[in-house]
């Protein structure tokens, strides 16, 4: 008897959290539309000032759907596959009040060598959390996982190959 109800409580606590984490999803959906890209440094070194160290960028092209909305903080990104690293050294808040809810924010990332070399990442998920801070209501925090999309050009690049 004991065995079940320890299994029961087991069981509700799971359901509670996934069903947390699908509210935390839908939330940030509401919020936020945003799309992950990323781009690997040129030369080895650039980013780090390690030469033996190969990196790049993930670059979140964000935009507010909810006009109350003041900014976003991001406090952890992971990305699902093994052979990337972000090491967030400081918080990543992305401003929504100047820019009309646009707006860029970009995070390094290394690449481990002994966990295979990427040459892509397109289709890749991206686990992202925080916390997005509105203007009159409480800040709620978020968890969602996005997956990357193509390599990054800057608007100025996409506008002149058009």
């Amino acid at each position: 008897m004991v065995l079940i109800i320890a299994v029961s409580v087991i069981v509700l606590f799971i359901i509670y959290f996934i069903l947390q984490s699908k509210q935390r999803e839908k939330l940030f959906n509401e919020a936020v539309s945003m799309q992950v890209n990323y781009l690997f440094q040129d030369r080895p070194g650039q980013y780090s000032g390690d030469y033996r160290t190969k990196s790049g960028v993930f670059v979140f092209r964000t935009k507010s759907r909810d006009n109350e909305l003041k900014n976003m903080v991001i406090k952890l990104v992971k990305p699902d596959h093994p052979a990337l690293v972000v090491n967030l050294e400081q918080i990543v808040v992305v401003p929504f009040e100047s820019k009309k809810g646009d707006s860029d924010v970009s995070v390094r990332f290394k690449l481990q060598r002994r966990k295979g070399e990427i040459t892509a990442l397109e289709g890749k998920g991206i686990r992202i959390a925080g916390v997005l801070n509105y203007a009159n209501r409480k800040p709620k925090t978020f968890s969602t996982v996005l997956k990357i999309g193509e390599l990054y050009q800057s608007n100025e690049q996409s506008n002149q190959t058009t």
